[in-house]
């Protein structure tokens, strides 16, 4: 009986409390005035009584005076109280959130845990309280977002990663295209599903996409039908927030949203797309120095004419790779290519030429081996093909075909029709030799006997090709 008692004191209190802060303080002053005046009104006709009775007790004075004291009692009891009940209140929050408002505009990195402001009570300093701890959220989970987007290792993860945290903030169907300015092309780098229908002209042209060319927030819930392109129209909204950083658009986040009357008017749904703008703001510097970085190191690794690999790149992936095929006991071929008579093109037509000559070539050994194969340019007019996980004796068949090819191909330049042939050494690793570097010499030594034996030709490596016993 007792508890419910406590219980049913408790609900009271509460419901007290989570009246308006208005309601309360005008109860609290409004007690005490009450209680105040009533006093005084009370010692007044005391007060009169006393003095205009002829026959007052001689006690009269003394009592006169207890109730003084006692007026004072209450009126200072009541004015405590009232002081009291305003501090934890009003003033007490007020403080700590004004703490926690200043941490984040001078210090926002010494927000832990306990920066929460814990107050249970609904009233409207209860939901100042709320709003500001959803500020502390949201600003600890960017935070945390933009730390870990620094320390991911390419631009792909990060496209991920951003996927990921909007799917977070329950948007279900989204899609992000990367830009590229130099193509003006866009592709898709994350669609929250698979099976979501995207217009194929803007990514042949980006600046068809009105978000990417503008480099604004483009949204059918301020104008329907603003994009002709979007898949969707009269299914969904769509929601476009452009990737920009350095003045140039990156990217753009393609979010869809549903048809309803509650769309255009939920303060949630603000809530969120505003939260998508941080996550988006947070990511496009990080993804710029990313795909700076990425594109300088391409620079280093790849021949800047064919667009192919070089020699650099090659040395720093062979052992790995060599590693990974003894592991899976499979065969790495070794094509080494050199085409013929090369030096003739550059004589005669000039180095224009046999630039564009050296570019197509590359093209043709590129276009016609695996995406898993690796072809590099070794050097001058020389390519090196790494043939992964092949069958013994594939190499050369492989060889072959690219001569072939090679060999029937007419070369377009400005000064007329080229022919030209091609010779290939071939070797494999770890059939010819387990030391990569003199798998790659024993290619090399018998792409010297195809020139020797007239050119035009695929020479498979031979043991007795080389005696030395040191490449």
């Amino acid at each position: 009986m007792q508890k419910e008692g406590k219980i049913a004191l408790r609900k009271i209190l509460y419901f007290f409390l989570e009246r308006s802060l208005f309601w309360k303080v005008g109860f609290i002053i409004g007690v005490c005035i009450s209680v105040c005046f009533s006093l005084v009104f009370y010692f007044y006709f005391y007060t009169k009584g006393l003095v205009s009775s002829s026959t007052s007790p001689p006690s009269s004075s003394f009592m006169f005076e207890r109730m003084l004291y006692f007026l004072i009692l209450l009126v200072l009891i009541f004015i405590i109280w009232g002081a009291i009940a305003f501090y934890y209140m009003v003033k007490r929050p007020l403080d700590r959130i004004k703490n926690v408002l200043d941490t984040l505009i001078y210090d926002p990195k010494c927000l832990q845990g306990e920066s929460y402001i814990k107050y249970s009570i609904k009233d409207e300093i209860g939901e100042v309280v709320e709003k500001v701890n959803q500020l502390v959220r949201n600003f600890r989970e960017i935070e945390t977002f933009r730390h870990i987007i620094e320390n991911d290792e390419s631009v792909e993860e990060i496209y991920q990663r951003l996927g990921e945290y909007l799917r977070n903030l329950s948007f279900s169907s989204f899609v992000i295209y990367e830009v590229s300015n130099s193509q003006n092309t866009m592709r898709p780098v994350y669609k929250s599903d698979e099976e979501l229908e995207i217009n194929s002209e803007k990514l042949f042209n980006a600046d068809k996409c009105r978000a990417k060319r503008t480099g604004k927030v483009v949204t059918s819930l301020e104008a329907p039908h603003i994009c002709r392109l979007y898949e969707y129209q009269d299914i969904t909204h769509h929601y476009c927030l452009p990737i920009v950083a350095g003045n140039k658009v990156l990217g753009v986040v393609e979010i869809h949203l549903p048809i309803t009357e509650e769309t255009l008017t939920s303060k949630r749904l603000k809530e969120k797309l505003n939260l998508a703008h941080k996550f988006i703001e947070e990511t496009s510097p990080v993804i710029e120095s990313k795909r700076y970085a990425e594109a300088l190191k391409e620079q280093t690794h790849k021949d800047p004419l064919t667009n192919l690999y070089n020699r650099r790149f090659l040395e720093g992936i062979l052992d790995n790779l060599c590693a990974q095929i003894l592991r899976r006991g499979t065969i790495l071929g070794i094509l080494m290519c050199d085409l013929d008579y090369f030096k003739s093109i550059n004589d005669k037509y000039g180095h224009d030429v046999g630039d564009l000559v050296l570019k197509e070539t590359a093209r043709l050994l590129s276009e016609n081996v695996r995406k898993s194969d690796l072809v590099v340019r070794f050097g001058g007019e020389e390519f090196l093909i790494l043939l992964v996980d092949i069958k013994e004796g594939e190499a050369e068949k492989v060889a072959e075909k690219l001569r072939k090819i090679i060999e029937t191909y007419e070369f377009k330049t400005p000064k007329g029709s080229i022919k030209r042939t091609i010779s290939i050494g071939v070797s494999e690793f770890p059939v010819d030799s387990s030391a990569i570097w003199e798998a790659i010499k024993f290619a090399d030594i018998a792409l010297y006997k195809a020139k020797e034996g007239g050119r035009n030709k695929v020479v498979r490596f031979k043991p007795d090709f080389w005696t030395e016993e040191e490449y």
